[in-house]
């Protein structure tokens, strides 16, 4: 007999690490043992860096509140819930619904701000914020140190950890691996948000620095531009660093094959484990990125170069180091290729994300 669970959170687009995660458990719980239904929550198509603010655009959650009907046939309510307070209370329907009704709420955190926010509330804005999060029943972090952002309001038994994946359309065969990467020379991507905190304008004005010493490089950078962080000036002034626009699925997989070295310099308050560093991994790419959120339980110095964060000489040295250490970024890319097809297949986070589900159940 198969289980009701309703999945609520953003699904794509615009496409964030949470939305191709709902995205997944949403197609693939359903060929296991459940019946799997959606709300979504997310009704902006494109990227935005205004976090925890108020907005017209944010009352828009008010139409899905109608949906919490779904609340009543689900047995578990799965919610990707948000980190700021506008992103906690927003959820807060549903969540109430949800006790009344004595139903299961299993809140799947996707970063490493949480606990931040909460200490940073104060008077009646904590209260709330504790009062809604207090009445999880399970909660769900991507990894170890991440565990720490529930501690105020769930029983550390109550708490499981799972890894983000790479999407099957990344998967790469061995003979496939050996016939297109290529370690001849650096061949050097970002691949993300253009939010500034993500580290796109310090990758770019690095590119910049190394350009100016007479150091040409192969760069491409892919992602999704924001509006309030034009980065165009940037690309007028760097003709040879290639834009890739949006990248999905074939494109995506090419491009990460392409590369050898993929630079993530982020400082993201939102940031969790990102999954652009994962698909890296599985492409055989060096990493090259900082030591914030949880980015530290996947990545260390076995299978990454780290470098300080927001500081544009530091990166540069780090890129340079590389460009004169080809070996270096072979040995630990065919090391990622293995270790990431291991640990991170789309089939484990399924399978383990299916398993925890089926314990909150029991």
């Amino acid at each position: 007999m198969k289980n009701n669970i309703l999945i609520i959170g953003p699904f794509s687009p615009p496409i964030t690490g949470v939305s191709v995660a709902n995205d997944l458990l949403y197609a693939e719980l359903a060929k296991n043992s459940w019946w799997v239904d959606r709300i979504n929550t997310e009704f902006n198509n494109s990227i935005s860096a205004s976090h925890g603010t108020l907005n017209l655009r944010k009352f828009e959650i008010i139409k899905s509140y109608f949906k919490g009907i779904k609340i009543f046939r689900s047995k578990i309510v799965y919610i990707t819930i948000g980190q700021t307070f506008f992103g906690v209370v927003k959820y807060a329907p549903f969540i109430f619904l949800a006790t009344i009704l004595k139903k299961k709420i299993v809140v799947h955190l996707h970063g490493n701000h949480l606990l931040n926010e909460y200490n940073e509330l104060k008077g009646v804005k904590r209260h709330i914020f504790s009062a809604i999060l207090k009445r999880t029943s399970y909660g769900i972090v991507l990894s170890k140190s991440l565990r720490k952002n529930f501690d105020p309001f769930v029983p550390k038994e109550r708490i499981f950890e799972l890894f983000n994946f790479f999407e099957k359309n990344i998967s790469v065969s061995e003979e496939e691996f050996l016939a297109k990467k290529n370690y001849k020379h650096i061949n050097l991507l970002f691949l993300s948000n253009f939010l500034e905190e993500k580290g796109i304008n310090v990758f770019l004005e690095a590119i910049r620095e190394i350009n100016k010493r007479g150091i040409l490089i192969n760069v491409k950078i892919a992602g999704n531009k924001v509006a309030n962080n034009n980065i165009d000036n940037y690309l007028k002034e760097l003709p040879f660093v290639e834009y890739c626009g949006v990248v999905k699925e074939l494109k995506k997989k090419e491009l990460l094959l392409w590369s050898n070295v993929f630079c993530l310099p982020t400082f993201y308050k939102m940031e969790g484990q990102p999954i652009s560093i994962i698909e890296a991994m599985a492409t055989g790419n060096l990493i090259l990125t900082t030591k914030h959120a949880g980015i530290t339980d996947i990545c260390s110095e076995e299978n990454a170069v780290f470098c300080e964060k927001n500081d544009v000489e530091d990166l540069v040295n780090h890129i340079l180091f590389l460009t004169n250490n080809i070996k270096h970024i072979e040995t630990i890319g065919k090391y990622n290729y293995k270790q990431a097809n291991v640990l991170f297949t789309q089939d484990k986070f399924v399978d383990e994300a299916d398993n925890i589900l089926q314990q909150c159940l029991n």
